[in-house]
């Protein structure tokens, strides 16, 4: 059987000077770098010259773009059975072409109508596709050694938004946000639609190569891997708990960030501090991340959640009831250890308690939530300064649900393996 899997071997895979899981990791963490265009740090930058020329306000603006971003993610769930059924390879080849379209229907976006529209295929092709399908690929391929390969894919969306932003920058400079767009649509063309045809693969097992780039397990300890469905998993408390810190660090993370010059200057921060703030978090994120990852490689998931939520509740916390220099730096170091922490988890989890047969799906409706929660995360604290002139009432309540989801993680039980 093996001999036959040998023969069956695509040359890039029998050609490849290393075990092939490590190609399929960069090829991961590739397609995460290039979710940039669809991401909120991408889009962000192209806010003021659209706004200006198609004469809508910066708030309708804000709100196309939360309500493209539902109408993108709604299909997450089919997306994730569809990636399933047909592979990643296949998937991420027309989720590539889509996103490239996408973005070249930005190019010629008009009026409201036709820019709603175009969040919408943004979001979609890019959050509810691209970002899916390569999480997918790399958790096919990694098992035992699964929570710091996916920790370290899941760092191309952090590398992305140091590289993309000033980038689109220097492009609408010299082209202008259309020709920008143009550029993006056929950068996307030139290098994921071919990464996408020719080097993700579907599971090692299929090509008579072993998981976990052909390393020996973290731990002694090796688990049976498990195979639930997506109803199945929708039965466990796991699910929930890792859907509900995955909506709650989306929700209040991207609140904090949306308004952090706001709530930074409400706790005495000036802005060139308040950028300081920015470089802190993004590093500690990095780091976090990579190590939230390795831990996963020994402990449960959910045994690290606490650690998630406690550092989301204190990032909440503090500006609500400190100021200063001091408040600030402990902030950055929190809320970089919240997104990082959760982003491991995130990236691993699902994989980890459910298995690798029906992951697409089972993620497609975890998406959906985690998304939702940063189209919807903004709104409580819009809401609290202009009620309350500041932001203590959303801040507080962000850090007592962090403290509920954390303490929900010792009740929570690892489901029983389902064959």
């Amino acid at each position: 059987m093996a001999a036959d899997n040998n023969e069956r071997r695509p040359d890039l895979i029998k050609n490849s000077p290393v075990h092939y899981g490590w190609i399929i990791l960069a090829a991961g963490t590739f397609g995460s770098f290039m979710t940039l265009p669809g991401q909120t740090a991408g889009v962000s930058v192209f806010f003021d010259p659209l706004t200006t020329e198609l004469q809508v306000s910066r708030s309708w603006a804000s709100m196309a773009y939360a309500a493209g971003t539902l109408a993108g993610i709604l299909p997450a769930p089919l997306i994730g059975r569809w990636i399933d059924r047909r592979g990643p390879r296949l998937s991420a080849t027309i989720i590539a072409a889509a996103l490239a379209l996408a973005c070249a229907y930005m190019a010629i976006v008009e009026s409201g109508l036709m820019l709603l529209i175009g969040f919408a295929l943004l979001r979609g092709t890019a959050i509810g596709g691209l970002s899916l399908v390569s999480g997918q690929v790399v958790n096919l391929w990694f098992v035992h050694r699964r929570g710091i390969a996916a920790a370290a894919a899941s760092l191309g969306v952090a590398a992305g938004s140091m590289i993309f932003p000033p980038a689109i920058e220097a492009l609408i400079s010299f082209y202008g946000w259309r020709g920008a767009y143009l550029a993006l649509a056929l950068l996307i063309g030139a290098t994921l639609l071919p990464v996408a045809a020719l080097v993700f693969r579907d599971r090692p097992e299929k090509y008579g190569l072993t998981t976990d780039a052909g390393l020996p397990p973290a731990t002694t300890e090796v688990r049976e891997e498990p195979s639930f469905t997506r109803p199945q998993a929708l039965r466990t408390g796991v699910f929930w708990l890792l859907t509900a810190i995955g909506f709650l660090t989306n929700a209040i993370g991207t609140a904090l960030l949306l308004n952090h010059f706001s709530i930074m200057q409400g706790a005495g921060i000036g802005r060139a501090d308040a950028l300081l703030v920015l470089s802190v978090y993004a590093a500690v994120q990095v780091a976090v991340t990579l190590g939230t990852g390795a831990l996963i490689d020994y402990y449960e998931p959910r045994r690290l959640v606490p650690v998630a939520m406690l550092f989301l509740a204190l990032a909440s916390a503090l500006p609500a009831f400190g100021t200063g220099i001091v408040v600030s730096w402990l902030y950055a170091l929190c809320l970089g250890g919240a997104y990082g922490s959760q982003q491991a988890i995130g990236a691993a989890g699902y994989a980890q308690y459910f298995g690798r047969d029906h992951l697409g799906a089972i993620r497609g409706v975890s998406s959906l939530f985690g998304v939702s929660g940063a189209a919807f995360g903004p709104l409580p604290f819009a809401a609290s300064i202009e009620w309350t002139g500041s932001y203590a009432v959303a801040l507080i309540g962000s850090c007592a649900l962090c403290l509920a989801c954390g303490f929900a993680s010792f009740v929570v039980r690892r489901p029983a393996i389902s064959k």
